[in-house]
């Protein structure tokens, strides 16, 4: 009997491990301290590695300015604006050498008792040219003409780092090194405005009626005695509703008033 119970306990055993090995319920083996498997370790969640655009030779960015160019910079601010009527504030370097910026740009607030509105970021030499013309030109054509002070110069864009007439390739524009500044309208005295839209055409200008017209023409006109390149309406598309100002260097000292 002994080794018959003996047989019988075996048996039993085997046939407990048979079920615990086929059992799809695990409770059945956890008197056994069947250890479990491991689980399998969480994903990584790695990002992919997210490379930049390689950048335009044009707007590619420089060696930096370097102090010898930083200094040769604000030598020639101190020539250029010396004893002009102008108020400004010295801005830090803008951008790198070899692509947008430059080394001593300024922050052109008022030319004499004419306001830029915004302020405009120029370098020296255009806020010189500028300083030029609203004293020669804008402000006594605009009493001789309107019999009115002009008080504000309606700022549209100076400096930005793009290519001309903002396209995808092509040169930079000289906005791009702060040597250009485009007006959308002027302010006078008594609170009217001559924008550049809107007072460029029309029958009465045409005609010679307007006097806001006749303004905006012989200032133009008078533009580009000061700078090397003058559009506005009628130059192309892109300027048809401001005046650009600028001073491209050009070969033999060409200059484009269109």
């Amino acid at each position: 009997m002994a080794g018959g119970s003996v047989h019988s306990r075996i048996m039993v055993f085997r046939f407990i491990a048979l079920v615990c090995a086929l059992s799809v319920n695990v409770t059945v083996c956890l008197a056994k301290d069947v250890p479990l498997p491991k689980q399998r370790p969480p994903l990584l969640n790695v990002k992919p590695e997210i490379k930049p655009l390689p950048k335009s030779p044009a707007l590619a960015v420089g060696n930096g300015w370097g102090q010898a160019a930083i200094d040769a910079g604000l030598a020639n601010c101190k020539e250029r604006l010396r004893g002009l009527d102008i108020a400004y504030d010295p801005l830090p370097p803008l951008g790198n050498a070899g692509g947008c910026g430059t080394a001593a740009p300024i922050l052109l607030r008022a030319i004499g008792a004419t306001r830029i509105v915004p302020p405009a970021e120029v370098n020296c030499d255009l806020a010189a040219a500028m300083h030029g013309w609203v004293t020669s030109s804008l402000q006594p054509v605009a009493r001789e003409y309107l019999k009115k002070d002009l008080t504000v110069i309606n700022n549209a864009s100076a400096y930005v780092c793009r290519r001309r007439n903002g396209l995808a390739t092509g040169k930079l524009s000289e906005h791009g090194i702060a040597n250009a500044f485009d007006i959308a309208s002027l302010q006078f005295s008594d609170g009217s405005t001559a924008s550049i839209k809107g007072d460029w055409a029309g029958a009465a200008q045409m005609l010679g009626f307007s006097a806001k017209g006749n303004f905006l023409r012989r200032v133009r006109s008078d533009a580009c005695i000061r700078f090397t390149t003058v559009l506005g309406p009628g130059s192309d598309a892109h300027h048809g509703d401001h005046f650009h100002v600028d001073l491209a260097k050009r070969r033999g000292g060409y200059r484009l008033c269109n």
